[in-house]
């Protein structure tokens, strides 16, 4: 995270698996072995973000914990903040994110020109957009010359827990065309998918005004699925209790229910090019890799995953009316994703709610993984580093969109165990945030630290939007 984001080019250790496996016959330290717990990140994309540190960690938190009424009110000065910082030039509709990812134990060894490794990771993820007519009730020229009013809702979370086993091998075949020092890589990454909570919801809702015409266009369509804790405060909803009540008899802070299993597979090609002198992209010595050109290619998170736990789907045809009744109920709260909150917002804020007069249906779905394409470049010339990667979601969903993520950064050891980094992220040729880092790396153990900033901090007051880190690793 500390450059920028990106890791199908940078990332070798056991972490590889996740993000590109064909990187764990790459030796970036000594040793044949390694092993390390406690590779946590935290990364919020916050409806607002503050300066003071205290503040932000209370903000964070907010996300992640259960929904409680009044917990994120605004005043007339937040409302202005939220849109200017949500809404630029023509969007009117917001894009936030709260996700977190820890790989809570993982190994990686060397074998006979192979490479082999497992890891547990777990993570969550919170993606939700808003419409800017929930916080003000004046039309907005989009880019299409339409004035509209975007009531939409949509919020996709997910929580998924894996265990990963990776394998990588030269390929030969193509390795062998060349008379280069260079090494072409392959791996795989096959796992199992516990997930437990879900939900997406997804309440498009627009008016258009119509040029000629008193009555205004209005443009709707609904789908919801939800399962665990998701699903059952959404049935008990239904059936007569109080959102809030629901709630908080259905949300846990402490449960793990296995609501869905699934599989998975993570896939990806290294090209792999020794920079002068440098054999060891060909020899495996047990020394590392100093001077070296990578070119890298993955595909992520391939498979599905099947949820059969207090399962509940609804869903509404498209439906086009004219009104001449304008929504006026400017929310008095920050939608920000947190738990039970969706229905709760709609239900105080909505001009109507799209959970009543919909027929339930309550049959186990499945749902496709988190599929995203990776690529990337690094260049390596003894204590620098220079990376750029790129990555686009194959669907919309919690962990994902379909807008194009591109990740730049740069490292540089003024010590050789003392690895300085910086990064910057961008989300469809937008800045996303940027990132600061260093290591502490000797020959047997090293850690690892990243601050996460909002992309206004080099003007403003810097606003710490995530933090990351690598608790000890080892190696042998």
């Amino acid at each position: 995270m500390a450059l920028g984001g990106g890791g199908s080019t940078y990332i070798t250790d056991y972490n590889a698996n996740f993000y590109n496996p064909a990187n764990l016959l790459i030796q970036d330290k000594s040793g044949n072995f390694s092993f390390g717990v406690g590779v946590i990140g935290l990364y919020l994309d916050g409806t607002q973000n503050y300066g003071n540190l205290s503040t932000q960690f209370q903000n964070a938190k907010n996300y992640f914990e259960l929904y409680t009424p009044g917990q994120t009110s605004i005043s007339g000065t937040d409302l202005v903040e939220i849109i200017d910082s949500n809404y630029p030039q023509e969007a009117t509709l917001s894009d936030n994110k709260f996700r977190y990812d820890a790989t809570l134990i993982g190994m990686k060894w060397l074998k006979n020109d192979r490479a082999f490794s497992i890891a547990l990771r777990t993570r969550t993820s919170s993606r939700f957009r808003v419409g800017q007519g929930w916080y003000s009730d004046s039309f907005k020229q989009t880019s299409d010359d339409e004035l509209t009013l975007d009531r939409s809702l949509i919020h996709r979370y997910q929580s998924l827990h894996e265990i990963s086993f990776g394998y990588a091998e030269s390929f030969q075949f193509l390795t062998g065309l060349t008379s280069k020092l260079d090494n072409f890589i392959i791996g795989i990454a096959p796992k199992l998918i516990i997930g437990t909570g879900y939900q997406n919801a997804e309440w498009n809702n627009t008016y258009r005004e119509l040029e000629g015409n008193s009555a205004t266009e209005r443009v709707q369509n609904f789908t919801y699925n939800a399962t665990g804790e998701f699903g059952t405060s959404t049935l008990a909803y239904l059936r007569g209790t109080p959102i809030n009540q629901a709630n908080a008899r259905s949300f846990s802070t402490t449960s793990f229910n296995v609501n869905g299993i699934g599989a998975g597979l993570d896939i990806g090609v290294t090209y792999l090019l020794t920079l002068g002198k440098d054999l060891s992209a060909i020899q495996r010595d047990g020394q590392p890799t100093r001077r070296s050109l990578r070119l890298s290619f993955s595909m992520t998170d391939i498979g599905f995953i099947s949820y059969n736990n207090d399962e509940v789907s609804l869903s509404s045809s498209p439906d086009t009316t004219l009104v001449t009744n304008l929504p006026t109920n400017i929310a008095g709260e920050a939608f920000i994703g947190s738990r039970g909150q969706y229905i709760s917002f709609i239900e105080q804020f909505g001009e109507d709610n799209p959970f009543t007069g919909n027929s339930l249906n309550q049959s186990s779905f499945a749902s496709l993984l988190p599929m995203a394409l990776h690529g990337g470049a690094l260049i390596e010339i003894n204590r620098l580093k220079l990376m750029g990667d790129v990555s686009v979601g194959l669907t919309n969903n919690a962990f994902n969109s379909t807008k194009l993520i591109s990740s730049f950064g740069m490292e540089l050891r003024p010590l050789n165990f003392l690895p300085l980094r910086g990064g910057v992220q961008f989300e469809a040729q937008r800045p996303e945030f940027l990132s600061i880092g260093m290591a502490v790396e000797t020959k047997k153990w090293d850690l690892s630290l990243a601050g996460i900033f909002s992309p206004n901090s080099l003007i403003e007051q810097p606003r710490i939007t995530g933090a990351a880190a690598a608790t000890l690793q080892f190696h042998f």
